[in-house]
């Protein structure tokens, strides 16, 4: 017997009814929430979202800063010259719901303004106060009043200290007597390492370098629950970029690539990417080892604690157990020797430290590096 379609339509609708006819439902009254109290509750909302975010971009500019100034001398030509202050203005949100947040509760408003300026920065001596006004950077003027003059303003502090030279802004604020009033202040900027580091917006317990620049999940600013531990986290990143992984990542890739289009149209053989791949995880773990051990010396010397750094990456350790078995083809070093490395690496830094020797690394004797035969030469 054959039905139609129309019909078996029919009969799964019925169906479909019956069930819905018959589901579990609610049983107590449900509240009634105004459209009024709604919105109240979207604001509290987006307020507390805003302010978790601007505290982890602050967080992220504190803790970073010593890391990239004072460690720079590890960072050879990598260099560039940084104030410590944040610009935005409310344009520079992403939603206007937000910018009608940041307005009302922190004050931002459509002009460019130093939202945040790191303690003990260029900025701060200098005397630049969070929530001052830019007027003038050099001889430019600062105007306009959106994203496009934000990306101005920065392009400008980038040009004007280019070589470390001092830079000379003019600000607006209000004074005592809540008038307003300009400033002139000279900042003689910071030498640092170029590599920005910016937070990603992932809940996943990462942070990766790119060779340009340092990116943290906020699911990493969590997980690290104090500035040292996210201290350690950024050192080890900036280590990588500093000593060339990324580039010599992408030189042994190419490599590979390159052996694989010739086995194909020699041998006739489909490698499917294998040498690719093969090249680009090439050396990964020495890497990683050589980043932990950089790492360390830059987070010494910044001033930074370096004691707990084992138990901190025994704690990330947590999140994949499976990387305490020794493994030679993983990407990152074995959790049980990575650990004893570190502690090493402690050790070694404390007895410079207490001998008066220069807190930079034994770059051809590296303890956690040396019995790695997968490690190429170290950079001169």
């Amino acid at each position: 017997m054959k039905f139609s379609a129309r019909v078996g339509r029919k009969v799964v609708a019925g169906v479909v009814a019956c069930i819905a006819l018959a589901a579990c439902a609610p049983t107590t009254q449900r509240v009634r929430v105004s459209d009024g109290a709604a919105e109240i509750e979207a604001r509290k909302q987006r307020q507390i979202a805003l302010q978790a975010y601007l505290e982890d971009q602050q967080r992220l500019l504190r803790v970073s800063y010593p890391l990239l100034t004072r460690g720079s001398d590890l960072c050879g030509e990598d260099i560039r010259y940084t104030t410590g202050m944040a610009l935005a203005n409310s344009s520079t949100l992403l939603t206007e719901a937000f910018r009608e947040t940041a307005e009302s509760v922190y004050k931002l408003s459509n002009t460019v303004q130093a939202v945040y300026v790191v303690p003990g920065s260029a900025a701060d001596k200098a005397g630049v106060r969070s929530g001052d006004t830019l007027i003038q950077l050099g001889s430019w003027p600062v105007s306009g009043n959106d994203t496009e003059v934000v990306k101005q303003a920065l392009t400008q502090i980038k040009e004007l200290t280019r070589n470390g030279q001092p830079l000379r802004i003019d600000v607006q604020r209000k004074g005592k007597n809540g008038m307003l009033q300009s400033q002139s202040l000279l900042i003689t900027p910071d030498r640092a390492c170029s590599y920005p580091v910016v937070l990603g917006n992932g809940d996943e317990v990462n942070a990766y370098a790119d060779g340009n620049q340092v990116v943290v999940q906020r699911g990493m600013m969590r997980f690290a629950t104090s500035d040292t531990e996210l201290g350690l986290v950024i050192s080890h990143e900036i280590a990588h970029n500093s000593m060339g992984h990324m580039r010599a990542k992408m030189t042994n890739y190419t490599l590979g690539t390159i052996l694989d289009i010739a086995t194909q149209l020699l041998l006739k053989v489909p490698t499917q990417g294998l040498f690719g791949s093969l090249g680009g995880n090439a050396f990964s773990q020495g890497f990683e080892s050589e980043a932990d051990y950089v790492g360390l010396y830059i987070m010494a010397q910044a001033g930074g604690d370096i004691d707990n750094a084992p138990q901190f990456w025994r704690r990330m350790a947590t999140l994949s157990p499976g990387s305490i078995q020794s493994s030679h083809t993983a990407t990152h070093p074995a959790t049980p020797e990575r650990f004893v490395a570190l502690e090493e690496t402690v050790r070694e830094i404390k007895a410079k430290k207490a001998a008066g020797q220069p807190l930079t690394p034994n770059l051809k004797n590296a303890p956690d590096i040396k019995a790695d035969p997968l490690l190429p030469p170290a950079k001169p």
